[in-house]
């Protein structure tokens, strides 16, 4: 399998230049907006940095022009970073400042997770700032008019929700993947969790397809190199797609379907890609375009079980070498291995629970 981590390894595949997304993308830029940009450009879209025009929101101004006056800022076909806090309307917001950071919040962090997972380090109010707070529609509207916001990112520790409110808009006419992420408890004081920007969504036409990873955590009370257990969810990236086939009444121009299908091989669902051009241009694409698609997929999805056997090996020999640290180097394999394919088809597991056979057999 072909991990796309390289700058532009997607756009140099011949297969992927000779397609007709290809094309189209090099006429009209893939517009990726990243919501929260503190540390640079997320590399969700640096395999196809010469075709991918950046547009950034980072409300701290120094780290803004850090970002801008940064050499990587020239990797892309065109760059922007804006010194906005997004917000779901223009108005004056507090910045809370904590001892990390990558945690600052227009919401304050919950103390009652802070203090029971021992979280001060990274998570102790430091400070405050004051400072006006836009709309995406806004930006979008009155400043970039003509700008393809085609792959929303959002990361702003807590007020995801409140983004997209005010964004939905641009979400409408031009979106068709975003990657957000979300919380399955409340970290940051009145903050979203995951179900409620699910549901808003959804309702706007967005289908959830999946979680890049999920982060857990516990009170640390065991030891991983010698005991396991199950950890609370406490958030993940989730990725949303603006799927034709999943809403008939969704209606993609033709570039916004190249869009799509781009972000979606970018964000590793392979299956999906195909799936979404044989159901769309390659309909009637002649024979050429339908192979270099196949072709392209096939390579970029195959894992050889000979690399899989080697990695099998070289995992036995580290474990041989270092057995107290067994339960971490297992389970940091199975990690990197989560998100692939789920195989009970292929073993033909049943998801019925086990006394259900035990029944059937009485």
């Amino acid at each position: 399998m072909q991990k796309l981590t390289d700058r532009n390894s997607l756009l140099n595949n011949p297969h992927f230049k000779a397609s007709a997304a290809f094309k189209e993308l090099q006429q009209t830029k893939l517009g990726f907006i990243d919501i929260g940009a503190r540390g640079g450009v997320h590399d969700y879209v640096l395999p196809v940095a010469g075709l991918t025009s950046v547009l950034g929101f980072e409300p701290d101004e120094a780290e803004c022009q850090r970002l801008c006056a940064s050499k990587n800022a020239e990797q892309w076909a065109a760059f922007n970073m804006l010194p906005f806090a997004l917000a779901e309307q223009a108005t004056e917001k507090t910045l809370h400042l904590v001892s990390a950071s990558t945690n600052h919040s227009l919401l304050p962090p919950n103390p009652v997770f802070v203090e029971r997972y021992n979280m001060q380090k990274n998570w102790t109010l430091v400070g405050k700032e004051k400072m006006l707070a836009v709309t995406l529609d806004a930006v979008l509207h009155e400043q970039l008019p003509d700008y393809f916001a085609d792959f929303i990112k959002i990361d702003t520790q807590g007020t995801e929700y409140e983004i997209i409110l005010g964004g939905l808009a641009t979400l409408a006419k031009q979106t068709t993947t975003m990657v957000c992420e979300v919380a399955f408890c409340e970290l940051y004081q009145g903050q979203k969790l995951f179900s409620e920007v699910e549901m808003l969504l959804r309702e706007n036409q967005f289908s959830f397809y999946g979680f890049m990873p999920i982060h857990t955590r516990s009170k640390k009370l065991l030891d991983k190199k010698n005991q396991v257990t199950t950890e609370r969810a406490f958030y993940a990236d989730a990725v949303f797609f603006k799927d034709p086939l999943s809403m008939p009444a969704i209606k993609l121009s033709q570039r916004q379907i190249y869009a799509l299908f781009t972000t979606v091989i970018l964000l590793g669902y392979y299956d999906y890609a195909l799936e979404l051009a044989m159901a769309t241009w390659l309909k009637v694409a002649d024979e050429t375009e339908k192979q270099h698609i196949h072709s392209l997929i096939m390579e970029l999805s195959t894992l050889d079980p000979a690399q899989t056997v080697d990695s099998l090996n070289k995992l036995m020999s580290e474990v041989k070498n270092n057995q107290p640290m067994a339960n971490v180097l297992v389970g940091s394999f199975v990690d990197k291995r989560r998100a692939y394919c789920d195989y009970d088809d292929i073993l033909n597991v049943s998801p019925l629970p086990a006394s259900y056979d035990l029944m059937e057999k009485v």
